[in-house]
């Protein structure tokens, strides 16, 4: 009877425990800017050596966007359009859970008239 009870405890053990592995999700950069006239980004995004970025598309309204996969833990992206603050990308991840293994660094933006600004004030936050 004793062992009857020890089976069905890790039993129901077991069954509570996640199995699960990575959660493939998308993840929200976000961008800070003291302009309202912004046109252009340049950016990096990366992950950790354990985890894969696997896609990246634009996330504000009317705007482009071109780039490269270097790596599979690294995109280079140019953004175009009426650049606001919030939203800029969506990337697609490996695990979506381990939102600190991702980074984005903003490089460089530019004016709707295409002059290049200088980046104080400007940042980049992965949500």
């Amino acid at each position: 009877m004793k062992r009857l009870w020890w089976i069905a405890a890790i039993a129901g053990w077991l069954s509570s425990v996640s199995c699960d592995g990575p959660e493939v999700g998308e993840l929200t950069v976000d961008l800070v800017t003291p302009n309202s006239d912004d046109g252009a980004a340049v950016l990096s995004v990366s992950s950790a050596s354990s985890k894969e970025l696997l896609g990246i598309a634009a996330a504000c309204d009317g705007c482009r966007i071109f780039f490269e996969q270097v790596s599979q833990s690294e995109i280079r992206a140019i953004v175009t359009g009426p650049l606001a603050p919030g939203p800029l990308v969506r990337v697609t991840v490996s695990d979506v859970g381990s939102r600190s293994a991702y980074s984005a660094q903003l490089e460089q933006v530019a004016s709707r008239s295409f002059q290049l600004r200088p980046l104080s004030g400007y940042a980049l936050s992965v949500r």
